[in-house]
């Protein structure tokens, strides 16, 4: 049976129970962290931690355990779960019940599971993806869109439309009518040796595996955040997608444009690992 962590407390799973009163089943009132485990250790903890408090911040939700606990009680865990290789850790912090869209408090719980994944290591994708592209809900731009709220609607529209599409992902975009993410990742798009990303203000999560692509040292290129239009990506050389858990997956097609060169997503993924 897995362990979780509930409070500070190891439970095994079955034993967690909520009240149906819980603002993050009512509201989604709440935060979520998902974080790759290479070798039984969390890859990149750290930035995960920065964006959980700096989101609870902005949601004034005070949470009960510090970043050293948080390290600690997620250690824990995965040697508990018997986790030495791959896996996948996540962390949910919610606020406590009580009041409707005006809580009566800003205390929170937080949860922790961790699992086993057959893939410890990043590895590039051998087939490239097929992407659409989703403009029936437009991602809005704002500090909250920065974030990883449990309330993921948008994404699962976004998500949705790809399947109906026969298509393994889509790209959102914002009011500007500017791509801004897929429904899981951030994009990026190669073009003569550049590398461009949606920029914060555009709307797209401030992912951390994106932050880990644009602190990368000894690159013999150069990554620029800024507005990007459809035309700008279905122009380009190369595309790619990143998130925490998959690292880098190289782009074969979006709508009908197809893609070949995937040797930037390789580079940077050797990159990637070369961290662990």
């Amino acid at each position: 049976m897995p362990k979780i962590i509930f409070n500070h407390k190891i439970l095994n799973k079955k034993e967690l129970k909520f009240s149906i009163d819980n603002r993050a089943f009512l509201y989604g009132d709440g935060l979520f962290e998902s974080v790759k485990i290479i070798n039984g250790k969390p890859f990149n903890l750290e930035a995960h931690l920065k964006r959980l408090f700096s989101a609870s911040t902005l949601l004034d939700l005070q949470i009960n355990a510090s970043k050293k606990d948080f390290i600690n009680n997620i250690d824990f865990l995965i040697k508990e779960n018997k986790i030495t290789k791959g896996g996948n850790l996540k962390i949910i912090v919610f606020r406590e019940e009580g009041g409707k869209f005006l809580p009566e408090n800003n205390s929170t719980s937080f949860l922790i599971m961790s699992k086993e994944s057959e893939n410890n290591l990043f590895k590039l994708n051998k087939n490239g993806l097929d992407l659409g592209l989703f403009r029936d809900q437009l991602k809005p731009k704002g500090e909250l869109s920065n974030y990883k709220s449990i309330s993921a609607l948008q994404s699962i529209i976004c998500s949705l439309d790809a399947r109906k599409k026969a298509k393994e992902d889509c790209l959102m975009f914002n009011p500007e009518n500017n791509i801004v993410e897929s429904s899981n990742s951030n994009v990026f798009y190669v073009r003569n040796r550049l590398i461009y990303t949606p920029k914060l203000l555009e709307g797209c999560v401030d992912g951390t595996m994106r932050n880990c692509i644009l602190n990368l040292k000894n690159l013999d290129f150069n990554i620029i955040e800024t507005e990007v239009r459809t035309e700008d990506i279905l122009d380009a050389d190369e595309v790619f997608l990143s998130n925490a858990i998959s690292g880098i997956r190289w782009v074969s097609s979006i709508e009908n444009r197809k893609f070949s060169q995937q040797n930037i997503s390789q580079l940077l993924t050797e990159k990637i690992n070369q961290l662990v």
